[in-house]
């Protein structure tokens, strides 16, 4: 049984959660930008906007309508009272005692918005409409999702103890970060309120319990409670599990023509373990042990190297539609090489070289870029257009796998330079510099950071090296449109590199 104070404290933090999805609404609600159903109504709200157009055709205050406009959120300022400050300044502008028929409509739009809004959002209300979107949450280990982002076959949640140390597994690992998958991505919300947590203690664990406390702190109803509890562990409690025809399978010879038929799924727990690990390369202590390696110097710090890794995206744009830690990987899976150790060639040092678009490089990216020039080729063979979906989708997860190779042989390379800081004196230009070394803190680094023009230097040199690999074959005819085509798409994933460095670091 949870204490007093700790249910006290878990059920304000519930209401804190539903209370912050109502602000939300209401600011979403003010700030959004009009747009009209097929009968050319609006009915999204946009009420600050459509306002400001209405102020802007009435009122003579011209000078603080151009203010509204330009004013910014503070910094100790909420979305929200932004809004409604900005709400309340246009009505402002108007001639007073006046009451268009116009601002009365919106006006009483948005009053009507609140109350159904508050009414909404009222905990014991919430709760009774959400709880039963619980049977869409699955809190698991191994999720399904992350095999293709269409399957609606069960994710699993291995509880179990067994563990060999011969093998890595999901309970060979110390701390298990237990994810969420949903089968709607609209009742993710019910799945964070399962996972409010108070001195180590979560809602999940106390309906494993049958806890009842945190929900007494709520309401005196013991039936409305009773079908809380009922609802809510649908999350944790089904027996049921289903393959789906997106999911790989596996056929396992058991005897004379005898199979399992093995259903593999993706330890979500695992790839968050080791997305974990892999940030911890960019922590301080780690880049004083390299450097001191590099100089050949003692440190108590163990360096940590992950060469020859790769990255499996998982579901587009929408990550957290997988699962909720997929959606604080950004969609990405570290995949690490299991190979025996190889004695390899030395990399090439670029302290001398004038950039990075040279033969070494050409070399290592050839077949990725092979397989580019295939498909272009057979699409141009074949009289196709490259702007239907499916062929330009094809296009750019092909551009995609060359710009993922780029950036692993940027890292490997600057990973063997001994010298932090050696793209300083280099002769490559600035914006290869920062590609090599994207921690340097010096003026000139910190001047370029300012905007984000280097970036597009370097993505438009990309295009132009790549559209000359790929006319090598003098079967193509490719012209600098296309050639600004790879460096948009190039720009994308450097931009995505980059913001996961900042989070990172």
């Amino acid at each position: 049984m949870t204490n007093k104070e700790t249910a006290k404290a878990m059920a304000d933090e519930i209401i804190a959660y539903i209370y912050s999805r109502r602000d939300k609404k209401l600011e979403d609600f003010l700030k959004a930008k009009p747009k009209k159903n097929k009968q050319g109504e609006i009915t999204n709200g946009a009420i600050n906007a459509r306002l400001l157009v209405f102020v802007k055709r009435h009122s003579q205050d011209t000078n603080t309508i151009s203010s509204l406009e330009k004013a910014k959120k503070g910094k100790d300022e909420t979305a929200l009272s932004f809004q409604q400050k900005r709400y309340a300044a246009l009505l402002a502008t108007l001639p007073a005692g006046t009451s268009p028929p116009e601002v009365l409509r919106l006006k009483s739009e948005l009053l009507g918005f609140q109350s159904n809004n508050a009414e909404q959002h009222e905990a014991v209300f919430w709760l009774t409409q959400w709880a039963p979107k619980a049977r869409d949450i699955s809190f698991a280990t191994h999720v399904g999702k992350l095999t293709h982002s269409s399957s609606k076959s069960s994710s699993i949640l291995d509880d179990t103890n067994s563990c060999n140390d011969r093998y890595l597994t999901t309970n060979s690992l110390k701390n298990i970060e237990v994810d969420t998958a949903s089968s709607n991505a609209a009742s993710l919300p019910i799945a964070d309120i399962l996972k409010i947590s108070v001195s180590g203690l979560n809602l999940l664990d106390c309906l494993k319990n049958g806890d009842r406390s945190v929900f007494e702190e709520l309401t005196n109803d013991h039936d409305l409670i009773n079908l809380w509890l009922k609802e809510l562990s649908q999350a944790y409690d089904s027996v049921q599990k289903q393959s789906y025809f997106l999911s790989k399978q596996i056929y396992y010879p058991i005897g004379s023509e005898q199979y399992h038929l093995l259903l593999p799924l993706t330890s979500s727990s695992i790839v968050q373990a080791l997305h974990l690990e892999h940030k911890k390369y960019w922590d301080e202590d780690q880049a004083l042990a390299r450097k001191q390696k590099a100089a050949r110097k003692y440190s108590e710090t163990v360096t940590r190297t992950y060469p020859s890794k790769a990255y499996l995206h998982a579901t587009g744009s929408n990550h957290s539609n997988a699962s909720s830690l997929n959606g604080k990987r950004g969609g990405r899976i570290s995949l690490l090489p299991c190979m025996p150790p190889q004695w390899a060639s030395r990399l090439p040092s670029y302290k001398n070289r004038a950039s990075v678009f040279d033969k070494g490089l050409s070399y290592t990216l050839s077949s990725e870029i092979d397989d580019l020039h295939r498909y272009l080729l057979m699409i141009k063979n074949k009289q196709l257009s490259i702007s239907e979906p499916k062929r330009n989708a094809a296009v750019v997860s092909k551009l995609s796998a060359i710009s993922a190779s780029f950036f692993n042989y940027v890292e490997t390379i600057s990973n063997t330079e001994t010298t932090r800081g050696w793209s300083i004196d280099s002769q490559l230009p600035a914006e290869q510099q920062l590609l090599f070394e994207p921690s340097r803190k010096d003026p000139p680094a910190m001047a370029l950071k300012i905007n984000t023009q280097w970036q597009k230097t370097l993505s438009k040199a990309y295009g132009i090296w790549l559209n000359r690999q790929l006319l090598k074959v003098k079967k193509l005819k490719l012209t600098e449109i296309h050639g600004a085509l790879w460096a948009d798409c190039f720009l994308t994933e450097l931009r995505e590199m980059i913001a996961i460095q900042e989070v990172t670091v």
